[in-house]
């Protein structure tokens, strides 16, 4: 990966980079591209492709997506039961101004 590059996605990205950052990064942006690029060159003709990476956990439809089922949630009692402070049915949290 050339500096070039690096200091084009930096503004991009709104970074400040110093000379030593973007050394670092190009060589380990580098180093990433060649790897994928060896990656890239293994042959997977005959590897079967992945059916589902989260597991079987959830009833999964013919499609492989699990269906949205509606569940019961937390009642607002116990929801609050839980909170250290809790004032007219809601979370007391800290007062806080932001800059």
């Amino acid at each position: 990966m050339d500096l070039g590059t690096i200091r084009h996605v930096a503004a991009l990205a709104e970074l400040s980079l110093t000379e030593e950052e973007e050394a670092r990064m190009a060589s380990e942006i580098g180093r990433i591209v060649a790897y994928v690029k060896e990656l890239e060159a293994i042959d997977t003709t005959d590897v079967p492709p992945t059916a589902h990476v989260s597991g079987d956990a959830q009833p999964r439809s013919g499609d492989g997506w699990r269906r949205d089922q509606p569940v019961a949630g937390l009642s607002h009692d116990d929801a609050l039961s839980g909170a250290p402070k809790s004032d007219h049915g809601g979370f007391v949290v800290p007062t806080f101004v932001g800059s």
